[in-house]
């Protein structure tokens, strides 16, 4: 598959941004979300994602869709924590990159116990330590 990249014509010349800093904005919007575990492809919260990214990001034109997988603190709302994902996503990705936001899909793949976030965040995201 060819590199996906979001290229905007301006006055003194064309901004590219590339698909990985895009994927990376929505990363850090995830992160800022209370009571959301993204999922990462190693270590132990790669193993609750299936082996998948957390975060994809496909272009098309001028627009983004984001498909999100997300495991989420037991004790917060899961409905409202992947509204929260889904607004703090759109919100930074149009704010930081001035790129159209189409759909933000958010796959909840797992509940966390607090005690087990406790446990990776002394560890490190990824579990090992």
């Amino acid at each position: 598959m060819a590199e996906q990249h979001w290229r905007v014509p301006q006055p003194l010349g064309t901004v590219v941004v590339r698909q990985e800093v895009l994927s990376a904005i929505a990363s850090r919007a995830v992160e800022g979300v209370e009571g959301v575990r993204p999922l990462r492809s190693g270590g132990i919260l790669g193993v609750f994602s299936g082996g998948e990214e957390g975060v994809q990001v496909s272009v098309r034109e001028a627009t983004a869709d984001v498909d999100l997988r997300i495991a989420v603190v037991l004790g917060y709302s899961v409905h409202r924590v992947a509204q929260a994902v889904q607004q703090r996503v759109r919100e930074d990705l149009e704010k930081l990159a001035g790129i159209r936001v189409g759909k933000v899909d958010v796959h909840v793949r797992q509940v966390v116990p607090p005690e087990e976030v406790l446990m990776l965040e002394e560890r490190g995201d990824d579990g090992e330590g």
